[in-house]
């Protein structure tokens, strides 16, 4: 794994960049109803493809982390270490047409420090796409400058930058270009009380609210781009929306023992957490458990 800090940068115009997914969190937890009960049992695949075998992970943190290399490591951790868990393993059942289904490992392949190079306010996913297009020409995330289709970017925001979107509509959200897919990830301690959840608000497995916060955010988006990487596959097109399936297990009417599963508490920190990955404990999303129809931390 590479971190480096992101210095000039020679950018090349790519074009068919529309995005064609949007999955927003905050979308999900406005949901009136809870997904799984709507469309649990007719859910299947579209025809598309899923990310199979290895997906190489590639991290750019935008923005100012220089105090916040703590919170860098442990969010990498997660990536790098949640593919040997029963959570995970839940993702195998999603396969596409031939068969081949979401086997992992995930693996963090590089990470980039970017602290700023289009400013730290940000307007859209057109910017949030260049930003991952300027950290791969600059060599930081691949020594060839190519692209990796099969691979996942996560574009995760500093402190100190501000999206339009972020506290108001999401506090991250999932898409692609016609040539990779990314997730965006705002920092959760920009608004916490609308992207922290409340049982890790305060205290949390790491000590650090806002980035366990972002490990959560994570965890639902990556199982969209895992299961549906481009908006052909394991999704469902409903009144000009589209539901993915990290949505089947959130929502505002879903209660936190099917939203989170069963919960424990590291008592000399007053913490909340769902999964050991490693020697380290998070709060992730539960995963819909196609064949048993409910939501799972494991598949049984």
């Amino acid at each position: 794994m590479l971190l480096s800090t992101l210095g000039a940068l020679i950018v090349s115009s790519l074009a068919g960049l529309s995005v064609a997914q949007d999955d927003q969190l905050s979308t999900v937890t406005n949901q009136s109803t809870p997904i799984a009960s709507l469309y649990g049992d007719s859910f299947k695949n579209a025809g598309g493809k899923v990310l199979t075998e290895q997906v190489n992970v590639y991290v750019v943190f935008y923005g100012n982390w220089t105090s916040l290399q703590d919170e860098q490591t442990t969010f990498m951790n997660f990536i790098d270490g949640v593919s040997s868990t029963q959570w995970f393993s839940t993702l195998r059942q999603y396969t596409d047409s031939d068969g081949h289904g979401v086997t992992g490992p995930l693996n963090v392949a590089a990470a980039v420090n970017d602290a700023g190079s289009r400013g730290l306010t940000l307007s859209d996913a057109n910017v949030h796409k260049q930003i991952i297009l300027d950290a791969v020409n600059s060599g930081y995330l691949s020594p060839t400058n190519q692209i990796d289709p099969n691979g996942i970017y996560v574009l995760f925001a500093g402190n100190d930058v501000s999206d339009s979107e972020f506290c108001t509509r999401n506090c991250g959200y999932n898409s692609h270009s016609d040539q990779f897919q990314y997730m965006f990830i705002g920092y959760p301690g920009t608004c916490t009380d609308y992207c922290i959840p409340p049982m890790i608000h305060d205290y949390s497995p790491n000590e650090s609210p806002a980035i366990d916060a972002a490990v959560t955010i994570f965890s639902h988006e990556v199982q969209d781009l895992l299961t549906d990487p481009r908006n052909d596959a394991w999704m469902i097109q409903q009144n000009g929306t589209t539901i993915e399936l990290g949505d089947f297990c959130a929502g505002s009417d879903v209660p936190d023992g099917e939203w989170y599963g069963t919960v424990n508490k590291i008592e000399e920190k007053n913490a909340t957490y769902n999964l050991e990955v490693g020697n380290q404990k998070f709060l992730v999303q539960t995963i819909f458990d196609l064949e048993n129809k409910k939501c799972v931390l494991s598949k049984s």
